[in-house]
Order: C-alpha cells, then structure tokens, then sequence
C-alpha cells in the first residue's frame, strides 16, 4: 500500500515505465490527462493551457492561474490518498517528501538518447526532435519551478533514479517492482502517512468515480508511444 511518484523527461521512457510498473503492481496509473480529466470535469477548464506554455510576466501573477495550480495540487495529494498509486509528473515528487509511504522515482536518459527516441518515434528530422525535446524540457522546468517552486534539478527529492540509457526500461519495472515487495512501500521512520491528509469529501467522491471510470477505459499499453 503506497503512492509512487514518477518524474520523467520526454524521451525518458518515463511513463512506459509508469504505465508498466502500475500495471504490474494493479495500481490505479494518473498522468496529466487523467488529472486534466478529473479537473474539467470538477469545472476547471483551462489546466491543459496552464502546464502546456510557458507563462508570460503577467500569467505568472494571474490569479485563476493561481486558483488552478493550488487545485491541481490539492487533486493529486486527494489522488494519492486513494493509495495503490502511480502518479507521473506534474511536480509531484515535491509534494510528498514528508510522508512514510510515497516513493519518489526520476527516469532520465541523456539528451542525444531522447532526441533519437522522439526522431523514430515521429518520423522527424534530428533538428525537429532536438527542438521538441528542448522545448519540453523548458515547459516541465518553468512549471516544476514557476507554478510549484520545487527545485526541478534537486536529486535529494528522490528515492531512486534510474538512466535508460543504460538500464533498458522493462529492468527498470522490474527492479522497481522487486524493491517494492522487498519495502511495500515503506519507510522505517516516523514520518505520517499520505490518509493522514484533510481532503475535501465531494472531492474525495468525485476522484472515486474518475477512477472507476479509467479502469474501465484502460488500454493497453505500447512502449514506442510511451517514452
């Protein structure tokens, strides 16, 4: 019983190992679709827009920017209460560096690695997949950092990384899955568990339908579209 947090770059294979990994363990597997799913429906229209661009002086001071961003970190901490979780991205990590029973994970790879990936994976020039990875990188950092003010480059926020450059991605799964049978997600410390979280009840119910209602839409899992 735990919350596993996945921090990825694209190109990492980050989330094919996520989708893995949660597959493997039967856990409920939220990304930033399901997230943006879950908020549009609770009647926050505009996430998509927020985490996809770069924020301009302004934006950054707007207040239903604000509003949204402390909405999003609200869902995802109601999320991992749900427990048997893995959570991808969207400055998670730096959430949970409190609690007994969350994971932190980053799969990197070098740049060259994940410009190549993206270059078969899309059919594009290396000039085109250079410019897709650099411009996504730039987005996740200006978010993790602007939106959250967690230190993006911080490798003390996390319990493992992993390279798949080196560690090809179905090791990696199943590493990770061994070290979580070996702790069950645990930590021998005092630190307090993810249910002690005060969370909204009507948001409470409504992530319990949003869950219910992705196990049932699950498909299957491609590794060439799953960097």
């Amino acid at each position: 019983m735990a919350v596993i947090t996945i921090s990825r770059k694209l190109g990492s294979m980050g989330t094919y190992i996520g989708r893995k990994l949660a597959e493997k363990l039967e856990y409920d597997y939220i990304d930033k679709v399901k997230l943006s799913k879950i908020m549009k429906d609770y009647g926050f229209s505009k996430f998509d827009n927020i985490y996809d661009t770069l924020p301009g002086f302004w934006e950054k001071y707007d207040v239903y920017r604000d509003m949204t961003i402390n909405f999003l970190a609200e869902v995802i901490l109601a999320v991992a209460q749900h427990d048997n979780v893995v959570i991808a991205g969207r400055g998670s990590f730096g959430l949970f560096d409190n609690f007994s029973d969350v994971i932190n994970i980053r799969v990197k790879a070098p740049e060259p690695c994940r410009v190549h990936r993206v270059m078969e994976d899309r059919n594009l020039t290396e000039n085109e997949a250079r410019k897709i990875v650099k411009d996504n990188d730039l987005v996740r950092k200006s978010f993790v950092e602007s939106d959250f003010r967690f230190d993006y480059t911080d490798s003390t926020d996390f319990d493992l990384i992993l390279d798949t450059s080196i560690i090809p991605p179905d090791m990696c799964v199943d590493w990770l899955y061994q070290a979580y049978e070996v702790t069950k997600g645990k930590r021998d410390d005092d630190r307090p568990s993810v249910k002690t979280l005060k969370v909204e009840k009507v948001l409470v119910k409504h992530i319990d339908e949003m869950l219910e209602r992705f196990r049932e839409n699950a498909q299957p899992i491609e590794k060439r579209t799953e960097r």
